[in-house]
């Protein structure tokens, strides 16, 4: 089981936010947005994610730094970063929105790590200020966790999901162009991202259709990225 992910940075949430709300994204790389009306809009989720406060100010810079990086992308670092990756695919994937107080967290947690053990699919756990967000195979949601949790709030249930796992080498540097690259890839094969979680292993949340279709647009990047490793080792 995967550990909560902890103590994301307020640039990272805002980075999130922003490549997730496509009309919104579009309007901040055409620099027709105005920065101060959209911190104060995403301000409460920027907070709700982080889990912590922040200012206007503060999502402010981080909505210029990130526009920036839209207009400076490189491709070259993002398909270096994917020269040794690997990808794996699982169908049939419940997206669970699990309500509780910060200090009741723990314990679920540790609930379902004790379930984890006797499961023959890992579940994924992403911990948010008030919540944690649970990807499990819907089929062992359905038979074994959903009644482990049953004395606890379920918020939301979303099925029919599919989970793209990239794994990526630990000998390659993470940047932040790598998330906003995966985004837009997807964006122009008309794949929608539910969610994304960022890190040497990055999970995508899609719909159940859109998951092969994202597998074979990875797939080809990857083969990509070792096609020009190979050349670049051939000048030299």
């Amino acid at each position: 089981m995967d550990s909560p992910n902890k103590n994301l940075s307020i640039p990272t949430v805002v980075a999130s936010i922003i490549t997730h709300n496509q009309a919104v994204y579009t309007c901040l790389k055409q620099k027709i947005i105005n920065y101060h009306a959209l911190a104060a809009s995403i301000k409460s989720e920027v907070e709700r994610e982080a889990g912590r406060p922040t200012s206007i100010n503060t999502i402010v810079v981080s909505i210029m730094r990130f526009s920036n990086t839209i207009t400076e992308v490189r491709t070259a670092e993002p398909l270096l970063i994917l020269r040794d990756a690997r990808i794996t695919l699982a169908s049939d994937i419940v997206d669970v929105t699990i309500k509780a107080q910060r200090s009741e967290l723990f314990l679920i947690v540790k609930r379902i790590a004790e379930l984890s053990a006797g499961l023959n699919e890992p579940i994924h756990l992403f911990q948010l200020s008030n919540a944690i967000k649970l990807i499990a195979d819907e089929k062992e949601y359905n038979s074994s966790i959903r009644s482990a949790l049953e004395s606890i709030q379920i918020a939301r249930e979303t099925a029919q999901l599919s989970r793209l796992d990239i794994h990526l080498s630990p000998a390659v540097e993470m940047t932040p162009e790598f998330g906003l690259f995966l985004t837009e890839l997807l964006y122009r094969h008309g794949i929608n991202i539910r969610h994304t979680y960022i890190g040497e292993e990055t999970v995508l949340i899609l719909g159940r259709s859109d998951g092969p279709r994202a597998y074979e647009v990875l797939r080809q990047e990857i083969d990509k990225s070792r096609t020009a490793l190979v050349e670049e080792e051939v000048k030299v």
